[in-house]
């Protein structure tokens, strides 16, 4: 499997599901004003980092089985926004699977 394809995938495995969350929260909270709109938003947030935590490791093991460059495929995925650069903070909030 190309990089490319591994990214791709991801994109929409990972990401997808992240921005419908988001979204969805945002279709939701727009019911409501003032300070019930920010206490509605944070958990539709919360949920899609915990999602993209545990998909991108999910994401990550399954495109090495599946034969991608491992630092091909992390340099695309970083210029995609898929995942953060190696060593970020936000990079070490990955769930790898067990």
């Amino acid at each position: 499997m190309t990089p490319l394809r591994a990214v791709t995938i991801g994109s929409f495995a990972v990401n997808g599901p992240v921005l419908a969350i988001l979204i969805g929260g945002v279709w939701f909270c727009n019911r409501f004003d003032g300070i019930l709109y920010f206490a509605t938003v944070f958990p539709f947030f919360a949920v899609a980092w915990l999602y993209w935590s545990l998909a991108v490791g999910r994401w990550r093991v399954w495109a090495a089985r599946a034969g991608a460059d491992p630092d091909a495929t992390q340099r695309l995925a970083v210029w995609t926004g898929l995942t953060w650069p190696k060593g970020w903070i936000f990079e070490k909030m990955e769930i790898p699977p067990e």
